[in-house]
């Protein structure tokens, strides 16, 4: 086609078709800070931008010769930013004649293959810059090369100004919207930027748009990218600290009904084509009777951009209402202060203590473990040195002759309860990471509790796959795959505890329990069902904006690809019920009384999953008759067990406010645990005695 050109300057030429303009290059360094080029706009007429004239077109042309170390950004004159790429085009080379328009461009980038010759949608909208602003000014192009060993160089870049343009994106949604505004700065991996945040839940039933005001909260926070593996994926998960108004304190807020607090997650779906790997073994873990990290799904709006279907959700942390454990104080070093409270992670190497443990098959490589409460910078030597010496005691029972002794064993030191449901939730998902990495623990005060437990559980995103390391019939196990076979060592404890005939019947007894209960098919079903409804006009915006259904992307999958958000869903199923009627056919040990396991060990303090005010049951000790009165949100269940874990008595309804009378004059004398669960999941605890 003909071009006719009105005007050739010297840094950009009008088309009677459109104004372009051409930008600064250089050199793009390798694994190094951000490199910006720009390009400075006048005369541009009509200079408001909007539908009638704005931004239509960026091309880009750049050699580099591993793509996917790449993500570049394009910042307007008011601060807007839109993502143009992110980390795509794996070993392939450079970005050749390589454009990007929201009106004409089709498919997305994400799709396309390198060196991206074409028209192209953007991983951001470009309509979001055409919100009325002044487009004369200095326009930014932000390249970034995020890993060693490939460099490169930006060739030419330029920008399109036209009719018919692009608008900004408002989002409508029927679930919590959160709107991040970074005030044009971009964020880090392993630091942090100061940012201002929105929440909006207008309630079940109602329409949330991004425009709302912030009625869940409206204020300041601190936010990183976190994550390993993760953080390499085009859609970011993000770790963030509510801040009081002056911005120089955190502060605890109420946020989505869960409990008050600072320190928040932001969980990407990239990873989890169903949004709920991770959401359904958290929900199966708490209905175990442990502590998972509350969550609600929602939709994350980042500087103007749609960025898809997250989890908000609570960071694993010492906490009255998540990890109920003492607190620690630099003070406390000596005595049983020194004894707790207390969380450990087995993970990817950090501030921590080394084993004097190694595998047999790579000795060179020594178990790791990590601080997390006290943290690395603030754990005091005795304090290290204490927790350090129950996992070394712990590890030279786990490793003698004698682990199995009822005395000189292991069984004493751990809450044998937490480590055979941890181990049913990771094996029940087929999860590769749950005896590597990602491995939370905790110990409280001796005077409270001198045992370790397991848990919280964490990071299912690799889980309940169809992966070219899982067998097609799902069968075998995880926890007792070869110490050296991944990037961080598996943890072999589960692998002798599980040799011990005492610790396989309490799994298999906690297995019939649950298969009985909440791990019942029609159970697990119908809660990936009713995930499937909240979800059904989401997932269709996520996938719009990442168009990943059937493509092999995140954890390594092997065919048949889910083509659908549906298909996805009805995979998850089919795994997760292949899986356990393996487990009920090949789970070691014998029950013959199956039983609840969470209240049968008295001699624990019970993890209350909700610390609540609202529940209150009396006299204490009864004798004929207990008296359960409960005002807070809707709740539907209230459950009594026996110190043995027998259920005596259970009530369903749906109240948000109740007194209750149970007639316990036939139960024997003893301690009872009176269970109240509300709609939402949470489950509220107290103890009462019968005389």
């Amino acid at each position: 086609m003909r071009h006719i050109f009105c005007i050739v300057a010297i840094l950009f030429s009008i088309h009677c078709n459109g104004q372009t303009y051409s930008g600064t290059v250089g050199s793009i360094p390798d694994a190094a800070p951000a490199v910006y080029f720009s390009i400075p706009v006048s005369g541009l007429t009509p200079a408001t931008l909007n539908h009638a004239h704005g931004l239509v077109k960026v091309c880009i042309n750049i050699n580099h010769t591993y793509d996917s170390d790449l993500e570049a950004k394009l910042f307007a004159p008011d601060g807007t930013v839109v993502s143009l790429f992110t980390n795509i085009g794996g070993g392939g080379d450079n970005y050749t004649g390589t454009c990007f328009s929201s009106i004409t461009g089709s498919p997305s980038i994400d799709s396309g293959v390198a060196p991206f010759t074409g028209v192209f949608l953007p991983e951001g909208s470009l309509g979001n810059i055409n919100n009325g602003q002044n487009g004369n000014g200095v326009w930014t192009l932000q390249i970034k090369d995020d890993a060693a060993a490939d460099t490169g160089s930006l060739i030419d870049w330029s920008i399109t100004f036209d009719t018919g343009a692009a608008v900004p994106y408002v989002v409508t949604s029927d679930i919590p919207l959160i709107v991040l505004n970074t005030h044009g700065q971009s964020i880090p991996d392993g630091s942090s930027i100061f940012a201002r945040m929105k929440v909006i839940d207008n309630g079940a039933g109602s329409v949330n748009h991004s425009s709302d005001p912030g009625n869940v909260y409206d204020g300041n926070i601190d936010i990183t990218i976190r994550g390993a593996y993760s953080a390499s994926l085009p859609q970011k998960p993000y770790g963030l600290v509510t801040y009081k108004a002056d911005s120089s304190t955190d502060s605890n807020v109420v946020m989505l009904n869960m409990p008050s607090e600072h320190d928040w997650i932001l969980l990407a779906g990239y990873n989890d084509k169903s949004f709920i790997r991770n959401t359904l073994m958290f929900k199966l873990f708490n209905d175990m009777g442990h502590y998972a990290s509350r969550y609600r799904h929602c939709e994350l709006i980042l500087n103007g951009e749609y960025e898809g279907v997250y989890i908000f959700m609570e960071k694993i942390k010492r906490d009255s209402n998540r990890v109920n454990i003492a607190k620690l104080k630099a003070v406390d070093t000596a005595g049983d202060q020194l004894t707790g409270g207390y969380i450990f992670e087995h993970n990817y190497s950090g501030p921590g203590w080394t084993s004097v443990y190694s595998p047999d098959s790579c000795n060179t490589r020594f178990y790791e473990y990590q601080y997390n409460y006290p943290s690395g910078s603030s754990i005091q030597p005795q304090q290290g040195s204490y927790i350090q010496h129950v996992i070394d005691t712990l590890e030279n029972r786990l490793y003698s002759s004698a682990f199995a002794d009822s005395v000189m064993g292991y069984r004493s030191l751990i809450n044998s309860t937490s480590f055979a449901d941890y181990l049913i939730c990771n094996e029940l998902s087929w999860n590769i990471d749950g005896f590597k990495k990602s491995m939370f623990f905790f110990k409280d005060k001796n005077s409270h509790d001198p045992t370790l437990h397991a848990g919280p559980i964490w990071d299912f995103d690799w889980s309940l796959k169809r992966t070219p390391w899982t067998p097609t019939d799902y069968s075998g196990w995880t926890y007792n795959s070869p110490p050296c076979s991944g990037d961080v060592l598996y943890l072999p404890w589960w692998n002798i505890m599980m040799s011990d005939t005492v610790f396989q019947n309490e799994v298999r007894c906690h297995w019939d329990y649950f298969r009985e209960h909440s791990f019942r098919t029609d159970s697990v079903n119908h809660y990936i069902d009713s995930m499937s409804v909240l979800l059904s006009q989401a997932q269709g915006r996520h996938f719009t904006r990442w168009p990943i259904l059937g493509i092999n992307t995140g954890t390594p999958e092997v065919p048949p690809f889910s083509a659908t958000y549906q298909e996805e869903m009805d995979t998850l199923k089919s795994i997760i019920q292949q899986r356990m009627v393996w487990l009920d056919a090949n789970l070691p040990g014998h029950c013959y009384n199956a039983y609840n396991p969470h209240p049968v060990d008295t001699t624990t303090k019970v993890q209350q999953i909700s610390t609540a005010v609202s529940l209150a049951c009396y006299p204490n000790p009864a004798s004929k008759t207990i008296n359960i009165s409960y005002n807070g949100s809707p709740a539907n269940l209230i459950k009594v067990y026996s110190q043995l874990g027998q259920l005596v008595y259970a009530q369903s309804f749906s109240l948000s406010q109740f007194k209750w009378a149970v007639d316990c004059s036939k139960w024997s004398t003893g301690m009872y645990l009176v269970c109240v669960q509300k709609e939402n999941g949470e489950t509220l605890l107290c103890k009462i005695a019968k005389e």
